[in-house]
């Protein structure tokens, strides 16, 4: 429960991200951004946390939500399992990194021709920017939120009592 409220609020950030990139260097596609750190430095510290955080970087949400799967799995005694989580997060940091390197430390195809206009930018940048407020907040209070995602994830192994609920039944 604690990774998915975790992916949730750092996939969003990083499609909202995506999306003011494209606004920002007129494309889509990774091959034809560049430039954004030059022209946008604020953007590239807003890709930098939901990026980091993904691939589980202290002290952001990514690595509790990673910290919490890999014991899991070796309290388990599942070696593989947590060989994965923790070779995935590596191969998500190379793959952050190459996001990084392409959309905003190269140099725009076109130069400054490929600069389109920051125009109606701004609800989008205060999304982006409470979203990275959020990983950075889970990530430092991650205790309570696990609190809530263990509570969660016991309602969803025993739904008796919600069922009762919804149904006025009463409970199990």
């Amino acid at each position: 429960m604690f990774y998915l409220i975790h992916h949730i609020v750092v996939k969003a950030n990083l499609f909202f991200i995506g999306g003011i990139a494209a606004r920002l260097t007129g494309s889509e596609r990774l091959a034809a951004m560049g430039g954004l750190y030059a022209r946008a430095p604020w953007l590239a510290v807003l890709f930098a946390i939901p990026a980091l955080s993904l691939a589980g970087i202290p002290p952001l949400s990514g690595f509790w939500a990673k910290f919490v799967l890999v014991k899991a799995s070796l309290d388990a005694s599942a070696w593989i399992a947590a060989a994965v989580a923790l070779v995935t997060g590596i191969f998500t940091l190379l793959s952050m990194s190459k996001i990084w390197n392409e959309a905003f430390l190269k140099p725009h195809p076109a130069g400054n021709a490929g600069e389109r206009s920051a125009a109606g930018i701004r609800p989008a940048v205060w999304a982006v920017s409470a979203l990275a407020v959020m990983t950075v907040a889970i990530g430092l209070g991650a205790g309570p939120v696990m609190d809530y995602a263990v509570a969660a994830a016991e309602q969803l192994g025993a739904p008796a009592g919600y069922i009762g609920a919804v149904t006025a039944t009463g409970g199990p």
